[in-house]
């Protein structure tokens, strides 16, 4: 039986995405993108959000530069924002803002409170059936107005292309970004793969959105 997390299963998270560190690096290839990281910054005030009260870090290469995303012979930076948002949600501070200074300071979000569990696992979603509102992905749907069609290709190619599983929650389907094992969460072993996980889901989410738009719009 699937329920939301709570504020401890939240807090939880945000503690692992601003206290570790990567285990192993990380490399995603789509498209023309790729990215590098074998680290991140240490954790500080956002220098992007403000006055939001979120913390941010950079991902980091080899020479702990933030150049980590090579697109046509350029390198650009990536980075991780976690806290309040513009928006009272239902649990306090818990949205997370993937960015880039090659795309937008806010290209792909996750919010906590929409965070599913069960008796085994925590699932990091994103709403797969509407195209605005709570938990959609709508940057991926940018440009497109009011065409329908265009939309659901687009969500569809995502959903392909991410090679996830779907949940069914509250008469939504809802694509699992990242999962937690339940019991993992407050181990502190299990923390550095919990976050590297998280962190290379989540960007390669992120990439699939921004790609997915531009080829379309060529």
């Amino acid at each position: 039986m699937f329920e939301l997390i709570n504020q401890d299963e939240a807090d939880r998270i945000k503690e692992i995405l601003e206290l570790e560190c990567l285990y192993k690096p990380i490399e995603i290839e789509v498209d023309e993108y790729k990215l590098n990281v074998d680290n991140v910054s240490e954790t500080n005030e956002t220098t992007h959000h403000q006055p939001y009260k979120m913390k941010e870090f950079f991902l980091l290469n080899n020479d702990c530069n933030d150049g980590v995303l090579k697109y046509k012979h350029r390198l650009y930076e990536m980075f991780v924002n976690v806290g309040e948002w513009g928006y009272e949600t239902r649990l306090k501070n818990t949205h997370i803002t993937l960015g880039s200074d090659r795309f937008h300071d806010f290209c792909f979000q996750i919010e906590l409170s929409q965070a599913i569990k069960d008796e085994n696992s925590i699932y990091i979603t994103k709403n797969v059936t509407s195209m605005a509102g709570p938990g959609a992905i709508c940057r991926l749907y940018r440009g497109l107005k009011n065409n329908k069609i265009k939309k659901v290709m687009r969500q569809k190619q995502f959903i392909e292309s991410f090679g996830n599983e779907i949940i069914k929650y509250k008469n939504k389907d809802w694509i699992v970004i990242s999962k937690i094992g339940l019991n993992d969460l407050h181990e502190k072993e299990k923390a550095p793969e919990i976050f590297y996980n998280l962190i290379k889901n989540m960007f390669f989410a992120m990439l699939l959105v921004e790609t997915i738009g531009e080829n379309d719009a060529t």
